[in-house]
């Protein structure tokens, strides 16, 4: 019997050619189950070409937190939206027709995938970033695993019942028509996971962190997997990156593919762009890029 095989990548964040570069190696590969865990919008110069993309190869994706700032707008993330975060905002939004704003409205939060008898959990982050971005956040990840060599504990929260508790309590205060609590409300009616805690996978794979982490805790594999545009430590700068999921007859193997794809053009595309969002000339520097 053929393998399944599953194409992932994540984070495009509007960079049209390592995302045209990465599809077209996946349908070279003859695979035609492909996820994005989000972030195809927001940085870049191409938003409504990525997502017209991703709507040709039949792409199926989780919302990251820019498309949040889409459908929620910005009120829920006001805590750390500066001037420029919003101005970016607009800006991405401008770029975007009426079809492709709502097939972003449609992303689920998160997808779950039974293979080779593994429970798979696909997400943008395993911490809600519809309101879980301060105290839990990339940043604390990633610090509690320089610190302590762990970071996945931080998971756990998800779904508890102190998380439960917390939304039930700044609903009623604030009240479900707060524009601040678009991100709570949200969560409530559709939690990441379908409330299931992150220990009830097998794995989950999620975005958000842009370059590689792998941890196990407990019975949970946890794969970060590199944003498909960018280039971290000795990766080479110019290739796309995405996941390859093979069913084995005992789960799966998870691999990494890069793919070389127009640096160039993107560069280009970038600085005519008219983007005001100043993050976006870390992909202009010809050295890999930093770890956010």
């Amino acid at each position: 019997m053929e393998k399944r095989q599953i194409a992932i990548f994540t984070d495009p964040h509007a960079l049209l050619e390592p995302t045209e570069a990465a599809l077209q190696d996946i349908k070279r590969r003859g695979i035609t189950e492909i996820y994005s865990l989000g972030d195809n919008i927001g940085v870049g110069p191409n938003p409504g070409e990525v997502i017209d993309l991703l709507e040709e190869y039949g792409v199926q994706s989780v919302a990251g937190n820019s498309e949040e700032y889409i459908t929620l707008g910005s009120e829920p993330f006001r805590s750390y939206f500066d001037r420029l975060k919003e101005k970016s905002r607009l800006w991405t939004l401008s770029k975007l027709n009426e079809h492709q704003k709502g097939l972003i409205s449609l992303y689920p939060h998160s997808i779950e995938l039974l293979i080779g008898g593994k429970k798979l959990g696909l997400v943008h982050f395993a911490n809600d970033v519809r309101f879980d971005f301060g105290i839990r956040s990339t940043w604390s990840y990633q610090g509690s695993i320089e610190r302590t060599g762990r970071g996945f504990d931080q998971f756990l929260y998800t779904n508890s019942a102190d998380q439960l508790e917390q939304i039930e309590e700044l609903l009623n205060h604030y009240g479900v028509d707060s524009p601040m609590m678009r991100g709570y409300l949200s969560a409530k009616q559709d939690p990441l996971f379908a409330l299931k805690r992150v220990d009830f996978f097998d794995a989950i794979i999620q975005g958000h962190v842009h370059f590689k982490i792998y941890e196990r805790g407990g019975s949970t594999d946890f794969y970060s997997i590199r944003a498909v545009g960018m280039a971290y430590g000795k990766d080479p700068v110019d290739t796309a990156s995405y996941a390859l999921l093979t069913e084995t007859e005992t789960g799966y193997e998870l691999e990494e593919v890069l793919v070389k794809y127009d640096r160039e053009k993107m560069i280009y595309s970038i600085l005519n762009s008219g983007s005001p969002d100043p993050t976006i000339q870390r992909f202009v520097n010809m050295g890999p890029s930093r770890r956010r």
